[in-house]
């Protein structure tokens, strides 16, 4: 029985890459511009056939912008930016399929580089840590020459996960699945630039306030910063209306500045509020961000 449940479930994986393979091959063929204004309309179509993520943006919208930080948009409003929310995500989402082209193309502008140049000479290691904003795997494109250490959300589809790991900064960056940080730490004395996404929320993850609503974060970024004496650079991209991203070095956190990996959880959410509230239809809205309430 238990064979030909695998059977059944590779059958079924190798179909849907099948598909998902078609459609990144004739995608592909596309213009750029093209490919970024159909990413968009997946996104807009997204938004309109999965309820439960549609209200989960409404909610968390409502929540932080109004709520929280009185806004008091309209529910017009809150709906063109959910739209915009999603567009942006699509784009994001697929733009690792062609992340080498759309940097040819679309050449990113980097801001403060210097300080990142002038960290990463000085310190051999630093950590990274970037949200789910804008194109935000392009905020790898200002560390696209140093050596890469990142966390990832292993894909169940072997096929897909395959295909994924061709397209990934191959030359440079070592991945691993994301529950997996013993053999992440074994490269912890490399040098380098570890990266970490520090805006989702953990089920057992340490309890914090975000937006002035608990939650829980992964504590691991601030963890392994304090304990290994790493300097962490909060970075962050956001795209213009003709879709090139504008990457900004945020902040500088100086482990030993702080008493406790808490200490630096808080700043760097505080430091995330900022950037959101500035421009909140780059932000992915429909994560499952604060539970209570739902």
């Amino acid at each position: 029985m238990k064979k030909i449940k695998i059977i059944f479930k590779t059958t079924i994986d190798f179909i849907i890459f099948s598909i998902f393979y078609i459609f990144i091959k004739i995608f592909n063929f596309l213009s750029l511009k093209i490919r970024l204004k159909i990413s968009e309309f997946i996104g807009v179509l997204l938004f309109y056939l999965i309820p439960k993520g549609r209200k989960l943006s409404y909610r968390n919208l409502n929540l932080i912008l109004n709520e929280q930080n009185s806004f008091n948009y309209s529910e017009k409003k809150i709906k063109e930016i959910a739209i915009k929310s999603y567009k942006n995500t699509a784009k994001s989402f697929l733009l690792p399929f062609w992340i080498y082209e759309y940097f040819e193309n679309f050449l990113p502008k980097i801001y403060n580089s210097e300080l990142l140049e002038k960290l990463k000479s000085e310190n051999g290691r630093i950590i990274l840590v970037t949200s789910h904003f804008g194109f935000f795997h392009a905020s790898l494109f200002s560390t696209r020459n140093d050596a890469m250490f990142i966390p990832i959300r292993i894909i169940s589809n072997k096929f897909i996960e395959s295909y994924m790991d061709k397209i990934c900064f191959k030359n440079n960056m070592t991945y691993f699945p994301e529950q997996n940080y013993k053999s992440f730490l074994k490269n912890k004395n490399s040098k380098g630039v570890f990266v970490l996404l520090s805006d989702v929320r953990k089920p057992d993850g340490d309890k914090i306030t975000f937006f002035g609503l608990p939650t829980t974060n992964s504590g691991f970024p601030a963890y392994f910063s304090k304990k290994e004496n790493i300097l962490i650079v909060i970075i962050h991209n956001e795209v213009d209306e003709n879709n090139i991203c504008h990457i900004f070095i945020d902040k500088v956190i100086h482990p030993a500045n702080y008493k406790n990996r808490h200490e630096i959880m808080k700043s760097i959410l505080a430091e995330y509020e900022k950037i959101i509230l500035k421009l909140p239809e780059q932000w992915f809205w429909f994560q499952d961000r604060w539970r209570d309430g739902i």
